[in-house]
């Protein structure tokens, strides 16, 4: 039995390891620098503009977790949720626990009255694309990502 919460400061650490597990898995180990520190004073710092969310199965282990963040749409002019990470540890996956995390998504961003949620995939996770597939996410084929360094 998998359960979906948002995660508290005590999670720091497991959060940390999804995020190394994440870049791990796309080739890019040496890009992490946060620490579990960073963590605690960035995610759950009391004006964050971040929300947590991990999975848990029945003996509260982590399994996984997903990292999203309020965007806004000019278009729509609505507030939506953009998804900065989702992770399932290796152990656990091809279990439905990824899709879990998507629907609690949804019915989150819903709740809070968001149209959309929208990603990015790393082009080296090919897993990750055909696993967003296979739920009947659509992909965008009218932009590109662009970013300066500050």
């Amino acid at each position: 039995m998998i359960q979906i919460r948002e995660a508290q400061p005590e999670d720091a650490g497991i959060i940390l390891e999804c995020i190394k597990g994440l870049a791990v898995h796309v080739d890019q180990a040496e890009m992490v620098t946060a620490t579990e520190q960073d963590i605690r004073n960035t995610i759950f710092a009391p004006n964050t503009h971040v929300t947590v969310f991990v999975a848990e199965n029945e003996d509260q282990k982590v399994c996984g977790f997903t990292l999203i963040f309020k965007s806004f749409s000019t278009f729509k002019a609505a507030t939506n949720y953009h998804i900065e990470d989702l992770f399932v540890f290796p152990e656990y996956r091809k279990l439905g626990i990824g899709a879990m995390l998507m629907k609690h998504l949804k019915t989150f961003a819903k709740s809070e009255g968001a149209k959309v949620i929208d990603w990015y995939v790393n082009n080296r996770n090919h897993s990750a694309m055909d696993f967003y597939d296979r739920i009947g996410a659509k992909k965008l084929d009218y932009k590109s990502i662009y970013y300066m360094e500050v």
